[in-house]
């Protein structure tokens, strides 16, 4: 179990930097999947549900995420950011009392959530933070700890701890059901090694494992279900967690660009770490044979088949699912080197080893806080936007698109969005209808119709429509020109898009 063990200096000292470098962090703007994120949630927050009044593919678990922290700190960048950087704390807080007994030099211990939640931030963007795949990291590690745990015990105990990992395991899966592959990888390891190395039946291992985990999965999963079930929304849970996907997946091929421009990403960010960690996957693995490096190791392996499974999007933030693993068998490669680097006669010369070994992080991070300083660590309004911008540059021309419709004669009312959904943030307004316009480009043929239908009946005063998107809607559905040319005027053209007032 968590050692009761007090974090000791070396250990606060690490969490005021993570606290420090979450703060830089807290102005950074939203990305389009972040402002839908919160769009959604927001819409909860005013009493619609979720999939019926607001549609998206993705499972519900991030927009939980964004609804319990705009309601606590604000629908707004600092708010979500605050959230995320109080749950980011909380896990470093985990790993430091969770892994003390995995590492042999208690001050390597204490880097632990340096290497993991402090280089998440180091290397994220605006578009990489609070994605599914970094939040999920906390819960995934849980999971995988309380499977570790299992493996020390028999009876009632295993059967505790078993049934815990899997009601974390359905958080998990609330988020994405992608990473059952991660989950299954820990528990599969478990059912491998009780009936080949302990030597137990396999059938009472199945029951005795398999039962426990399926209990504590079908919690989670049965409070979710039940809660569609409530507003007789389980049909369009149906068709878009097992119809849509597969179905999106069918008409996309493997995306070659986005996977070489996704691992380039990755190695760039990660290298140091990925250096490190070798080291203890060999080290651990051949000598110590160690089954917390295995299940590490695993997370690693699955988390790959999972991001390659998506193969129609490959974005580059997918390879924050493995920060975790990575950054901690990182800090175990450093423990099984600190004996060896003690033994040289100067520390400088550990110093410049270190140095040398972390300064693509170190470059990065001091970037972000020349940036911050040039812009007054963005404390107003005027300097958070000129900060924003640098960060984002896309922000300067879409708050120009918002100024339309934001002067004191602008129509009122809800709008439609095909493109950036950081319109409706800028902007102050919420979407008019369920369906959304960030990604058109998956939407099936179904949909446009009701696409079609939906804006027909709400009317909303304005609709914006990007470049790209008009170029899909007059190859996939055109009727949505002509009905845009019946019901509204245009009243601002460029090249970023189409702005669209109605008659």
């Amino acid at each position: 179990m968590i050692s009761i063990t007090k974090l000791n200096r070396i250990d606060f000292l690490v969490l005021i930097v993570i606290v420090v470098i979450g703060l830089i962090h807290l102005p950074f703007p939203f990305n389009g999947d972040q402002a839908l994120f919160n769009l959604g949630a927001l819409e909860m927050q005013q009493g619609k549900l979720l999939y019926r009044d607001f549609w998206d593919v993705k499972q519900p678990g991030i927009f939980y995420f964004y609804f319990l922290a705009g309601t606590l700190f604000g629908f707004n960048e600092i708010g979500i950011h605050v959230f995320e950087l109080i749950y980011m704390v909380f896990f470093s807080i985990i790993l430091l009392l969770s892994l003390k007994s995995y590492f042999q030099h208690q001050i390597i211990a204490s880097l632990v959530p340096l290497l993991t939640v402090g280089v998440y931030y180091i290397v994220s963007g605006s578009w990489h933070l609070t994605q599914v795949e970094a939040l999920v990291g906390f819960p995934l590690f849980i999971c995988l700890w309380l499977t570790y745990q299992s493996f020390k015990y028999e009876g009632k105990q295993r059967f505790f701890l078993l049934l815990l990992s899997g009601f974390v395991g359905g958080i998990v899966l609330i988020f994405k059901f992608a990473f059952l592959l991660i989950l299954l990888s820990f528990w599969l390891t478990l059912l491998i090694y009780s009936v080949l190395i302990k030597r137990q039946k396999i059938k009472k291992v199945l029951v005795e494992i398999g039962l426990s985990i399926f209990i504590g999965i079908t919690f989670p999963i049965l409070f979710f279900v039940s809660y569609f079930a409530w507003f007789n929304s389980l049909s369009i849970l149906y068709q878009t967690f097992f119809l849509y996907p597969p179905r999106i997946a069918a008409n996309f091929g493997f995306n070659k660009g986005r996977l070489i421009w996704g691992i380039k990403w990755f190695l760039q960010s990660f290298s140091p770490l990925l250096l490190v960690g070798v080291i203890a996957i060999n080290v651990s693995m051949r000598k110590g044979k160690n089954l917390l490096t295995l299940l590490l190791f695993l997370w690693c392996v699955s988390g790959l088949g999972v991001i390659f499974l998506q193969r129609w999007s490959l974005w580059e933030y997918h390879y924050l699912l493995l920060f975790v693993p990575v950054g901690i068998l990182a800090t175990k490669g450093l423990d099984i080197l600190w004996q060896p680097l003690k033994a040289l006669s100067y520390r400088i010369t550990i110093i410049l080893i270190l140095l040398l070994l972390l300064s693509p992080l170190i470059y990065s991070f001091t970037g972000k806080i020349a940036v911050l300083v040039q812009n007054n660590f963005a404390l107003t309004k005027d300097t958070r936007l000129k900060y924003q911008t640098v960060l984002r540059p896309i922000y300067s021309s879409l708050r120009s698109e918002v100024d339309i419709i934001s002067q004191p004669t602008s129509l009122p009312g809800e709008i439609y969005v095909a493109g950036d959904p950081s319109i409706y943030y800028l902007s102050d307004r919420t979407q008019a209808i369920s369906l959304n316009g960030w990604s058109l480009e998956y939407f099936l043929p179904e949909q446009w119709p009701e696409l079609l239908e939906q804006l027909d009946s709400s009317k909303p005063p304005y609709i914006y429509i990007n470049s790209t998107y008009q170029a899909i809607i007059k190859k996939t559905f055109p009727k949505m020109l002509e009905f845009l040319s019946q019901r509204y005027r245009i009243l601002q053209q460029n090249n970023k898009g189409i702005w669209y007032i109605l008659l």
